[in-house]
């Protein structure tokens, strides 16, 4: 008797627990949450910030995310500005930015072709006059609900290359033969940066039957990181001719007919943030069984990131034995190089 009464008890206390609400809200009362993205670079000639807002609601998270006031707010609803402070504190400028929908959205999970970015022509300085480091603040301040959103960030100086990148555009660009004595470029790293990556931008003209122009593609390196965002640690990229062939005849489509001719390399050398490197690296997939990815922020009162980063662009000649390899070379008797 005891025993049942003791079951009888357990499942009326089970009973009154789950019977007493069985209504779950998963949606929390609407809260405007502001979501921003801008990298300053003070080597581009316009600077842009992404501005949107999160959404959430009942229905389809796909039908909703096609709607455009689902991820962006009215033009004139926000009033996005850069104050830029030297290095004593002392605020030196303040610049509006201009709503521009001139960069069209490719077809997606998001509403398309249209977007708002927020945009400036102003230049910008990684020092003052004094010589110390500018502080660029983001202040996002929305006029209907009072709300404001501020990021900080100073800008990445160049890095200074001490072998590989010397001489001028006319220079051609050092290629070794030997994978096993490559040739290398190495710099020192900049104050204020972590992430580095460069990367082989090849130029070669090209026509056929119904094009004529220039083509190029992109041979990436992998990024490396630096230990100390102090500046001055000395870093390396090491590559050889056979590995840029090989990128040649991955990348490049033989067309019959077709005529190129090789041009030039860029050499495209990104330099990035401290908190640049926080955010990507938390934003890669996870390759264990929790598949939970942390979220980073380095902005007040939304989300997001607002950092900075630089590119260095040197344009450098193709060597003379590079070039006759790709013209005279038999793995490369289909490209159609002359």
């Amino acid at each position: 008797m005891r025993k049942a009464y003791s079951i009888l008890t357990v499942l009326a206390a089970l009973f009154f627990i789950t019977a007493c609400n069985n209504k779950l809200n998963i949606l929390s009362p609407y809260k405007n949450v502001t979501v921003v993205y801008g990298l300053m670079d003070q080597s581009d000639t316009a600077h842009y910030i992404r501005v949107n807002k999160a959404f959430e609601g009942l229905g389809n998270a796909y039908t909703m995310a096609q709607q455009f006031d689902s991820s962006y707010y009215p033009a004139n609803q926000l009033n996005v500005q850069l104050v830029c402070f030297n290095g004593y504190g002392t605020k030196v400028s303040t610049t509006t930015l201009t709503a521009d929908s001139s960069i069209l959205l490719p077809p997606g999970t998001f509403s398309y072709p249209k977007q708002i970015l927020y945009k400036t022509k102003a230049k910008l300085s990684v020092l003052d006059i004094y010589g110390n480091n500018n502080t660029y603040q983001l202040v996002v301040t929305n006029l209907k609900t009072g709300q404001v959103l501020y990021g900080s960030t100073q800008l990445l100086p160049d890095v200074t290359f001490t072998q590989g990148l010397g001489g001028t555009s006319s220079s051609a660009l050092p290629m070794s033969s030997s994978s096993s004595n490559p040739s290398l470029i190495k710099w020192n790293s900049s104050i204020n940066g972590r992430i580095y990556q460069m990367a082989f931008r090849f130029f070669y003209h090209e026509q056929t039957g119904s094009f004529n122009g220039e083509r190029y593609f992109d041979w990436i390196f992998s990024p490396q990181t630096s230990s100390t965002i102090a500046g001055g640690q000395s870093m390396e990229y090491s590559y050889s001719e056979q590995e840029f062939f090989q990128e040649v005849r991955t990348t490049v489509p033989i067309i019959a007919g077709a005529v190129r001719r090789a041009d030039s390399i860029q050499v495209l050398f990104t330099t990035g943030s401290d908190d640049f490197n926080t955010y990507i690296q938390l934003s890669q997939p996870s390759l264990g069984l929790n598949q939970d990815i942390p979220s980073y922020s380095d902005v007040k009162n939304g989300i997001g990131i607002y950092t900075a980063r630089h590119t260095q662009i040197a344009t450098r000649q193709i060597s003379a034995n590079v070039f006759d390899t790709l013209v005279n070379g038999t793995e490369f008797s289909a490209y159609g190089f002359q």
